[in-house]
């Protein structure tokens, strides 16, 4: 094996500071080295943060001395992530414990420039080339929270083989600088196993906030449809006859889509095609949206294609002609166009009592039904079945009593009636990461135990109290779009009307802006 011993980044009658920030004097003129994998050795990935033992270097002065360093040896056990970067400052104030010299306590290092490096220079596996920049390539980028890029032209790398990175002072607050390391394109034959790519993130107070939002849009949909949730999977039914989907992003740096199958494919820009290949009907499939420079940030969104169109019969399958977006524990959105059906009065064959503890009226009017395509959630502990007579062995899943804010979610798909002709919602589970999520099945239909998940009237008393643990958003639209501001839980606020949209409510506040009217994340009155 080549081993060449890695050096860190050295300057003639410099200062350097140890692991522990000491000031030493060293007194070599030899650039920094990269650690690296020879052709016949182990490859080396530079995504490997713990396996590099990446160093950080804050190159600076002092007074009378033009270059120092302060060295934290160990960067790589640290945080640093797109959305918590390393607060770079303007100045160290040198103290008994990082001075050697007592001459330089109380003195202040002026940041210029920072540098990454990896500190595995014993490790027995790898060998090491330098200068730095044969070996590896390093750029530096600012961005915005929306995730574009941001001109500065005081971002530099060092051209002195040492890849230093200065300016980041100068950036924006509210931005990050993202510092990517790769294996430089014409490095020698020996270092064809350097593979990977490290990236560090670095901003002036530590803080990144990406301003992340998603939409979609059916064909050739003139506008989009917002999605409110972006913390949760978000779930959405292709209309009957939808060919393409195009999804969209926002806050997402260098972002890539992937997911599908071999009918259904979806492009680098997030437009999906195949909705229409007759294989696919009645599937649902998965489709991942990844931050190209930190894969924690992710999103997922299932597409569900509609089933082959059938007469509905009281068990159709629901939602043909309509787009739904189900939302999770805290979402606020649920569109759709289609209407209440007649109910027909068919049902299985099967013979079988429903269980008194879940009993309804064996006729109900359509005034209590709940719309198709609405969100109901279970006030009560239910049972989902597989058909429309409720038999003990055909249970598909329980759903035990829960408080408020976790209480079990469904879209209501269709319609059916027992052979004693009670009613039911035919449903599919929207309790994203449960075990239940995505099951279709029966449910009750009884006001006392399934009521639909939006407020439909006003409270006597105009006050409405957020129970959310992440508050709710307040928008300028009833659409919830135009975000104005988060109401944290507890936030008490009046209201002057409630607004139908599509098949959600929102409430209107007394100052014009518009908040969600869903029961699992506001309660009517003071609390």
């Amino acid at each position: 094996m080549k081993k060449k011993k890695i050096l860190p980044l050295l300057f003639a009658g410099a200062l350097a500071f140890t692991a522990a920030g000491v000031a030493v004097t060293i007194n070599t003129n030899m650039p920094s080295g990269m650690m690296v994998a020879h052709a016949a050795e182990t490859s080396f990935d530079l995504s490997n943060k713990s396996a590099g033992k990446w160093a950080l270097d804050f190159w600076g002065s002092t007074p009378g001395v033009s270059y120092t360093l302060y060295k934290d040896t160990n960067f790589y056990e640290k945080p640093n992530s797109l959305t918590q970067p390393t607060p770079i400052p303007e100045s160290i104030q040198l103290t008994a414990d990082t001075a050697e010299d007592p001459s330089l306590v109380g003195q202040t290092l002026t940041v210029s420039s920072v540098g990454l490096f990896d500190g595995a220079d014993n490790d027995p596996v790898y060998g090491s080339q330098w200068p730095y920049s044969i070996a590896a390539t390093t750029t530096a980028q600012e961005y915005d929270p929306n995730g574009q890029q941001v001109p500065n032209d005081q971002l530099k790398i060092a051209t002195d083989n040492n890849s230093a990175v200065s300016g980041i002072s100068t950036v924006k607050p509210g931005d990050v600088v993202v510092v990517k390391i790769v294996p430089a394109a014409n490095r020698p034959a020996d270092l064809t196993k350097l593979t990977g790519a490290f990236y560090a993130f670095f901003n002036n107070d530590g803080k990144y906030t990406p301003n992340i939002s998603y939409s979609y849009a059916f064909d050739s949909a003139a506008k989009s449809t917002d999605i409110t949730d972006t913390t949760s999977p978000s779930s959405i039914t292709a209309p009957s006859g939808a060919k393409t989907l195009q999804l969209s992003q926002n806050g997402y740096i260098d972002p890539t889509w992937t997911g599908g199958d071999a009918n259904v494919t979806i492009d680098a820009n997030g437009k999906i095609t195949g909705l229409d290949n007759p294989a696919e009907a009645g599937k649902t499939l998965t489709f991942t949206l990844t931050s190209g420079v930190d894969s924690t940030i992710t999103h997922t969104f299932n597409v569900t294609i509609p089933a082959k169109n059938n007469p509905d019969n009281g068990g159709g399958n629901g939602g043909n002609s309509g787009t739904v977006i189900v939302p999770s524990n805290n979402g606020n959105n649920a569109s759709t166009t289609n209407s209440v059906p007649t109910v027909s009065s068919s049902s299985s064959t099967a013979t079988a009592t429903e269980p008194a503890t879940q009993a309804t009226s064996k006729r109900s009017s359509n005034s209590s039904i709940t719309t198709k395509g609405a969100i109901v959630y279970a006030a009560k502990g239910i049972y989902m079945y597989k058909n429309a007579n409720f038999k003990k062995s055909q249970r598909i899943a329980k759903y035990p009593k829960a408080k408020r804010v976790n209480r079990p979610m469904f879209v209501v798909t269709g319609y059916a009636r027992s052979n004693n002709g009670t009613l039911r919602y035919k449903v599919r589970d929207v309790n994203h990461g449960k075990k239940t999520a995505n099951k279709v099945g029966y449910i009750t239909a009884s006001r006392k135990y399934v009521v639909n998940v939006y407020y439909q009237t006003t409270p006597k008393n105009k006050k409405i109290t957020v129970i959310n643990k992440k508050g709710i958003n307040a928008y300028k639209n009833a659409n919830l779009t135009k975000k104005v501001k988060n109401y944290k839980k507890g936030t008490r606020l009046t209201v002057k009307k409630i607004v139908k949209h599509n098949l959600t409510s929102r409430y209107q506040l007394s100052n014009g802006d518009y908040v969600t009217a869903n029961k699992k994340l506001i309660i009517q009155g003071n609390y």
